[in-house]
């Protein structure tokens, strides 16, 4: 027999909600936007909490501090975010001597771990971003996926007319995003200083005072003069214009599970260069080249693997721009990282194919 209750969910549009609700221009909360904005589009109806029964499923990402929301009786799945490498602090602190690992951040390990247990399924960012997850809590199989960050490739795309004779004009080299931690520009200038010809250079993206230091650093050195352009951060939307001055994004960072601004430019068919280590690997495929670096530090061997690297690319960059576009096509799609999604909140179907209600 029907309730009303149940009477009224076979009628209601599909709903859910998501958690924290995205109001930060963060890497999470871009992801957080597109997927809302695709759902919505499909005739799903998101929510934040407070509006909506706890029957209801419900995404989250980040460390809730919220010990009752995770005994909530509702479908609850953890998009992980990231958690803190006690390791990677340690050696960090060893090379550079202004990090070290705290005790806020066990404490928010712990809370990364709770939820992981307590989540009726996980969503990680990368492989690699799964295996360092596991130390603090590895999930049962069938209860967990691996689905990167996506774009829309409509929105997202290559240069209308890009050069046909490379090598007429200096290289431009991008990095982009929140430019933080003392490496980050400092192994971007270096690196591209090793080139043959000097490229020109484009920084886009906020900087905390290490990276602002560095900035100001390059922009005094006359071997740069004239060859750097810094841009403030900008929202995502208007990122395109500048992926699509690019030939090359340098991406120097170690051990990020899935960088929007990778995803971002292989969609605009800017081939990466980035380490080995963490999650950018996975993402870039044939689209660029990743550089081992044995020590982890930023040290030479990742500084001149870099340069070779950009060399390479520059060398066949129409080839490896069409193998950048291609990545993101086949890996990236926001339209299938959307389905995948709802899959995993429990819907069997977008509304018209499936009843829309969670299976």
């Amino acid at each position: 027999m029907l309730t009303i209750p149940k009477l009224r969910s076979l009628i209601a549009p599909p709903s859910f909600t998501v958690l924290p609700w995205p109001r930060a221009r963060g890497g999470p909360q871009v992801m957080l936007r597109r997927f809302i904005t695709g759902a919505r589009q499909r005739g799903f109806r998101v929510w934040h909490d407070w509006f909506l029964p706890e029957d209801r499923p419900c995404l989250f990402i980040g460390q809730p501090r919220r010990k009752h929301f995770l005994a909530s009786p509702r479908r609850l799945v953890y998009r992980v975010a990231g958690m803190y490498i006690e390791d990677h602090f340690r050696r960090f602190g060893e090379a550079f001597g202004d990090r070290s690992f705290r005790p806020e951040y066990a404490e928010a390990n712990q809370r990364v771990k709770e939820a992981l247990i307590r989540a009726d399924f996980v969503i990680y960012q990368s492989a690699w971003s799964k295996r360092a997850l596991d130390t603090l809590h590895q999930r049962p199989a069938g209860s967990w996926e691996v689905i990167p960050n996506a774009v829309s490739l409509d929105g997202f795309t290559p240069a209308a007319s890009v050069s046909s004779s490379p090598g007429t004009a200096p290289p431009v080299l991008g990095t982009v995003g929140f430019l933080r931690s003392r490496p980050r520009l400092e192994v971007f200038f270096d690196v591209a200083r090793r080139l043959a010809t000097r490229p020109n250079l484009l920084v886009v993206g906020a900087l905390d005072h290490h990276c602002r230091a560095t900035l100001d650093r390059a922009l005094a050195d006359p071997y740069w003069q004239d060859a750097i352009r810094y841009v403030p951060s900008v929202a995502p939307e208007r990122l395109v214009r500048y992926y699509q001055e690019m030939d090359c994004l340098v991406h120097p960072v170690i051990g990020d599970s899935c960088p929007n601004v990778v995803v971002e430019a292989l969609a605009c068919g800017v081939p990466v260069v980035c380490p080995l280590e963490g999650g950018t690997a996975e993402l870039i495929g044939s689209g660029g080249i990743a550089v081992d670096d044995p020590t982890m530090l930023y040290g030479e061997p990742l500084r001149a693997g870099m340069a070779e690297a950009i060399e390479m690319v520059l060398e066949d960059l129409p080839r490896y721009r069409r193998q950048a576009r291609l990545r993101a096509e086949d890996n990236n799609n926001i339209n299938n990282l959307i389905g995948r999604y709802l899959r995993a909140l429990g819907f069997a179907g977008p509304p018209g194919q499936d009843d829309g209600h969670r299976c």
